[in-house]
């Protein structure tokens, strides 16, 4: 038992050569098969069974290297630059002011995209134009709502709580245009398209963003903020569609197995995302719920 966990070790932490050396290769040559269109070949078959393992020991040295890359950023000329003003190292150094500024943030960007949709779904008679419209809508009138909450707070937690339950509630106000655009990926072959090598960029957006929400999600967490913690949860959920829109455009670009792959790969991934919206509303309004009994019983000893 010793020795397999010192090969498992040595399996997931491998030397620094092979971490610098293989994977950027590794995904070289997958970029290489997907461009030539050599998918089905044996070559192929081991450059995925080798950018899997890849992948896998990066997302393992991710940590170590992240906190390396935060040390460099944070010591280069420009950070320094802008941490010498007041504004600027206060967004650095304090994750909660961080935090608040990133729910503006996502409220114009889900506003401004809600727009570009709507127009478009109105100038092409696009339902699918239109869906996404109505997501990014919802989702930008949701981070509205946190935004304001967290503005009036006033350091009460129950209100707090409150907010976070009610956005537990439109959670569930969000799953219809989610709900509306998974159908019509699976229904109609709606979906996402790049062109050129932008897919790859795409995906490599896509990841990044997808890990930094999950990351999110649990440092917040911890903070004691319920309003910050739902905007994360929200910020997460956001990421999974993009997951889901990255996968409807690789189909679509890459795949060579028919409709009914396609059709079956959108249902299964859609009904996951789906039904994950749905056990996070869950957790939270039971979550807030049995913290506001806690807080009764506080009060009443």
């Amino acid at each position: 038992m010793k020795k397999a966990r010192v090969f498992l070790k040595a399996l997931l932490y491998p030397p620094k050569g092979i971490l610098y050396i293989v994977p950027p290769v590794v995904f070289t040559a997958l970029i290489l098969i997907f461009a030539t269109e050599r998918t089905e070949s044996t070559a192929a078959y081991l450059i995925y069974g080798m950018s899997a393992y890849a992948l896998v020991i990066l997302l393992a040295a991710a940590p170590k290297m992240i906190g390396k890359a935060k040390v460099i950023v944070i010591n280069s000329r420009p950070v320094q630059a802008v941490s010498s003003t007041q504004l600027g190292k206060r967004y650095l150094h304090d994750i909660i002011f961080r935090g608040r500024i990133g729910i503006y943030q996502g409220m114009a960007a889900n506003f401004a995209y809600a727009l570009f949709w709507g127009v478009s779904g109105i100038q092409y008679v696009s339902s699918w134009f239109v869906s996404m419209a109505a997501y990014y809508f919802t989702l930008g009138a949701i981070r509205t709502y946190l935004a304001i909450g967290y503005h009036q707070r006033a350091g009460d937690v129950r209100y707090e709580y409150r907010c976070c339950r009610r956005t537990a509630w439109s959670l569930f106000l969000l799953n219809i245009p989610m709900g509306g655009m998974m159908v019509l990926m699976v229904r109609t072959n709606a979906g996402f398209s790049y062109p050129g090598y932008v897919i790859y960029f795409s995906a490599l957006y896509t990841f990044y963003m997808m890990i930094f929400s999950a990351v999110n999600l649990a440092k917040f967490r911890k903070l004691g903020s319920p309003i910050l913690s739902a905007a994360k949860v929200v910020n997460f959920i956001s990421a999974m569609m993009s997951i889901l829109g990255l996968q409807t455009a690789m189909i679509s670009r890459f795949s060579v197995n028919g409709e009914t792959y396609r059709t079956l790969m959108n249902a299964v991934t859609g009904g996951f995302v789906f039904g994950t919206v749905v056990v996070l509303a869950v957790y939270m309004l039971v979550h807030t719920i049995t913290i506001r009994k806690k807080l009764d019983l506080y009060e009443q000893i």
